[in-house]
C-alpha cells in the first residue's frame, strides 16, 4: 500500500463531518437494510395473504391484503426497512384453513385493502385476525413458507 493511500485514509477518518452535509440527508430516508418479504406456498391449497409492515422510508405500520399465492408458488409481497413485520393467511378452498399467530390486527374482507394500522378496533368490513410476528435483522430476501 502506498504512503499516499495510507495518508489519504488517515485524513478522511480524522476529518469532521460538516454540519451542512449531515443536514442534507432527506427526512424519512432510512439507512437500514431493505428486506424483500416473500411468501412460498407449500400447503397443497391456494391461499391469500395479508401483511402488516413499515414501508421503506416510513415509520407507521401499513396493513395490506390480499395477495393470492397459488399452491407451489413463491411471490414477492412487499419491501420494508423495519426489522419487524406480521403475516396472516387464509386458504381459498373453503376449508377454513388459516395460518395465524397471536398478534391481533384488522383485515378487510373481501379486499383488496390498504390502511395504516390504528390498533385493534376494526372498522366497517374489517375483522380481527391473529397475525404471526416475524423479524429480520439483515437485508435481502426473507421468506414465510405456508406448510400443510
Amino acid at each position: 500500500m502506498s504512503v499516499h493511500l495510507i495518508l489519504a485514509a488517515a485524513l478522511a477518518m480524522s476529518a469532521p463531518v460538516a454540519p451542512e452535509i449531515a443536514a442534507q440527508s432527506k427526512p424519512g430516508v432510512s439507512n437500514r437494510p431493505v428486506v424483500n418479504l416473500r411468501v412460498c406456498n407449500n400447503s397443497g391449497r391456494n391461499a391469500t395473504v395479508a401483511v402488516s409492515y413499515v414501508q421503506v422510508g416510513e415509520s407507521r405500520f401499513m396493513n395490506r391484503g390480499w395477495y393470492d399465492v397459488a399452491n407451489g408458488e413463491c411471490k414477492n409481497i412487499v419491501d420494508t426497512d423495519n426489522a419487524n413485520f406480521y403475516f396472516y393467511a387464509d386458504a381459498t378452498d373453503g376449508s377454513g384453513r388459516n395460518w395465524q399467530g397471536s398478534h391481533n390486527l384488522c383485515v378487510e374482507y373481501p379486499g383488496p385493502y390498504t390502511f395504516y394500522s390504528g390498533g385493534t378496533e376494526c372498522g366497517n368490513h374489517q375483522e380481527l385476525r391473529g397475525f404471526v410476528p416475524f423479524s429480520a435483522q439483515e437485508g435481502g430476501s426473507w421468506t414465510w413458507t405456508l406448510d400443510p
